[in-house]
């Protein structure tokens, strides 16, 4: 018997009673204390905002530039607008659409399992408070030829949302989510993607969101068969960020590319959470996350691949890599392999250093003055997580929105100035 979305509900208030707020008990939390960051909330963390902010203006000045995609604007949690005129064979709804319409829809897309990897409270506190985001279903065969771009915009206290994005056999899409949250709060966002037989999502999420927001991710992605998973990750804003990717490689041939990168200075916090599942055979997962970090900041990343039993010849690499621009910066890493096969080819590594004093000296025998080495140097090590990025306008949004930044950003904006967002010079 299926669950009333009132069932489901209240399932999740008692799994948030059991679990609370993560704490630095907790093995995948011990570097990162939400709990202190939310505690100026702990009074109306259940508060959701009453209105939605106009956002007329406010929208074009702050999504991204020049492109070209069917525009979806969320609003302290809030739906609305959604796309006028979008293919034949797309079905964008809002997520309260469907829970007075459809609620055994709503039901599937709010669902959530304390058995999962990585749970925590907050994922129960996003399925009992969630009231709206979006559904994405495509059909067989559909090839979207531009983005569906989820810009959202928060200046409440807490906001949460969940996504459900369902690609049918064969088909392609690009989803970029973007947050741009402006006041002090709560973001918690969870999205749940479904990639049936050779389906291919590229999956693009930009966290901007001001200083003094915390920010909570979750992407949890299914691949079938044959499927593709492609995500870009990137970590710019909030006082303290934390995003936690599960892709689960069900079915034989899978394949799965998470990139991410995070610029963190002052004192911002960013953690990225990710975890590879290889089901069944012949199935290949890449990884790359990279860091820059300055100030007194501090990342964390750990990243863990599961290679289960029966999923042979699987083919799996994991890099983290972190560029500390001063002394006071600190990066807590852990790639991790759990291996239960023999026949399979997997590899890890992780690295934390400053520019090598070798290829600065290299470019400033060149003729470059010692900053505009640095500069480029950085430039070089952050932008080559991008290079999987074919959207120019989106590449050229991140990168001018990750380098200014850094110090002395407005060299670097001057290097871009001839950046046409494809890796090539105009």
């Amino acid at each position: 018997m299926s669950l009333s979305i009132e069932q489901l509900r209240a399932q999740a208030r008692d799994a948030f009673a059991r679990h609370g707020v993560p704490t630095r008990r907790l093995e995948h939390w011990k570097y990162t204390d939400v709990k202190r960051a939310l505690a100026p909330l702990a009074d109306n963390l259940l508060e959701l905002p009453s209105d939605p902010m106009p956002v007329d203006a406010l929208g074009d000045e702050l999504s991204i530039a020049g492109l070209d995609a069917w525009r979806i604007v969320i609003a302290d949690g809030v739906v609305l607008s959604l796309p006028d005129d979008p293919p034949q064979g797309v079905h964008v709804a809002s997520l309260a659409g469907q829970l007075h319409a459809q609620p055994e829809q709503g039901v599937a897309a709010l669902h959530f399992d304390e058995q999962a990897p990585l749970f925590n409270g907050l994922v129960a506190l996003n399925a009992a408070l969630a009231g709206d985001g979006i559904v994405i279903r495509l059909e067989d065969g559909v090839r979207l030829d531009k983005p569906l771009y989820l810009l959202h915009l928060s200046r409440g206290k807490a906001v949460h949302i969940r996504h459900r994005i369902q690609l049918g056999r064969h088909a392609e899409a690009t989803v970029i989510e973007h947050y741009a949250g402006m006041d002090a709060g709560l973001s918690n966002v969870i999205s749940r993607l479904h990639l049936a037989e050779g389906a291919r999502l590229h999956h693009v999420r930009v966290q901007q969101e001001a200083v003094g927001r915390t920010h909570i991710g979750r992407v949890e992605a299914e691949l079938e068969r044959h499927s593709q998973f492609v995500s870009h990750s990137v970590a710019l804003g909030a006082s303290l960020s934390r995003v936690d990717i599960v892709a689960e490689l069900r079915g034989p041939g899978a394949d799965c590319r998470l990139d991410g990168l995070y610029l963190t200075n002052g004192r911002q916090h960013a953690d990225h959470h990710t975890v590879i599942a290889h089901r069944a055979p012949h199935c290949r997962s890449r990884e790359m996350y990279r860091g820059v970090l300055d100030g007194r900041s501090r990342a964390v990343f750990n990243g863990r691949v599961v290679v289960h039993e029966g999923a042979v010849k699987t083919d799996s690499a994991q890099s983290n890599a972190n560029l500390l621009l001063s002394g006071r910066a600190e990066v807590d890493t852990k790639p991790e392999l759990e291996i239960y096969n023999d026949d399979v080819k997997c590899a890890h590594g992780a690295t934390i250093g400053q520019l090598d004093e070798n290829q600065l000296f290299y470019l400033k025998s060149r003729g470059l003055a010692h900053e505009e080495a640095r500069q480029l140097l950085t430039f070089a090590f952050a932008d080559e997580v991008l290079t999987g990025i074919a959207v120019p306008a989106l590449r050229r949004h991140i990168e001018h929105a990750a380098f200014s930044k850094l110090p002395h950003g407005e060299d670097i904006e001057g290097m871009l100035a001839g950046h046409d967002g494809t890796g090539e010079m105009a």
